[in-house]
């Protein structure tokens, strides 16, 4: 706890007049990334608000680089809050954006300019300095708040959505910048989102939010191959989801037969396996006979609702082989892809 750069502790903020979140425990250490994932409504501008000062907390606590400072006021906290529209000071050059924070703290002029042009380097801006912000592409704009949030080096940075609002090109822009100005400054960040891709590719790791609590906070490839819970399952999208039972041996018997899963042994029960297409692939020498009901496109692969009985399920397959709705084809289970959650 003493080296983290941010702590929360059972942190509890309400929802206008109503409860809200409860319970928020996390610590993010120097240079590090965590991600708070969750539906819209689920709290996550709530607690970036309670953190930065700029909203009420109600119970327990907030800590930066080791210091109480849930009663101090925004400003004296070392914690800087960006919301995900960018606001650029119109009547200031993008270098002046910038320098903006270095001037309030009263720094000598030459190390003002200096550390606001280094900033807008950093973020490949380095020959826009005297322009002014109407003349910036959105990714640009986005790109000089950022430089203008990390500039004074605080301890922490919360952003609130940052590439919400972007098309992909400018979304890889804009995390680039985010990752290059981190990796300079060292900040500990906190970013809140809805798109578990963005989260993916940003975080060290992320903390699902769900019903005012965090349901789960781990490092992303454990996080999507080990959800904690239904809840945490269906949050990530994961379509599957099939009942059945643990045994005194610790073996799952379902639709699909029985299987020892990974992950630590269950007690002997009701369950329920949790698994995605991939873990469930159309092959010449499955074991699980399947009837094919619907084929789905999409962008990043296809799948297949097969019907396995009267249980449909999503699967994998591969478009140069795609078996046609009512075909009866093979299933091979990848026993190390499936999750089983105690019911």
């Amino acid at each position: 706890m003493s080296g983290a750069a941010l702590a929360v502790e059972r942190l509890a903020a309400p929802f206008g007049d109503q409860p809200g979140l409860d319970g928020i425990d996390f610590t993010v250490d120097p240079g590090r990334r965590l991600v708070i994932a969750g539906a819209s409504g689920a709290g996550k501008t709530t607690l970036l608000r309670a953190i930065a000062g700029l909203g009420p907390v109600t119970g327990g606590r907030v800590l930066v680089r080791g210091r109480d400072v849930t009663a101090r006021p925004a400003e004296a906290r070392d914690v800087v809050y960006l919301h995900q529209t960018p606001l650029l000071f119109p009547h200031l050059s993008v270098l002046e954006n910038v320098a903006f924070p270095l001037r309030v703290r009263r720094m000598p002029e030459a190390e003002v300019r200096a550390r606001a042009a280094h900033a807008l380097e950093l973020v490949q801006l380095g020959g826009l300095g005297s322009r002014p912000p109407r003349a910036l592409s959105g990714g640009q704009r986005h790109r000089v708040a950022l430089a203008r949030a990390l500039v004074a080096r605080p301890a922490v940075l919360l952003l609130d959505e940052p590439l919400a609002s972007l098309d992909p090109t400018l979304r890889d822009e804009v995390r680039g910048a985010i990752l290059q100005l981190q990796a300079e400054y060292g900040a500990a960040l906190v970013v809140v989102t809805h798109d578990l891709d963005e989260a993916a590719l940003l975080a060290d790791r992320i903390g699902v939010l769900l019903e005012r609590r965090l349901a789960q906070l781990a490092p992303p490839g454990e996080l999507f191959r080990q959800p904690a819970s239904l809840a945490v399952a269906r949050f990530l999208g994961i379509p599957n989801a099939l009942p059945g039972r643990v045994h005194g041996d610790g073996t799952f018997e379902c639709a699909l037969g029985r299987i020892a899963p990974d992950g630590a042994a269950l007690r002997a029960g009701p369950a329920v396996a949790v698994f995605r297409p991939e873990a469930l692939a159309v092959a010449d020498r499955g074991a699980i006979r399947a009837r094919i009901v619907e084929i789905r496109h999409r962008v990043r692969d296809t799948t297949a609702i097969a019907l396995v009985g009267e249980t449909p399920l999503e699967v994998r397959i591969d478009p140069a082989r795609m078996p046609a709705p009512g075909a009866i084809v093979a299933l091979e289970l990848h026993p190390g892809s499936v999750t089983v959650l105690e019911a």
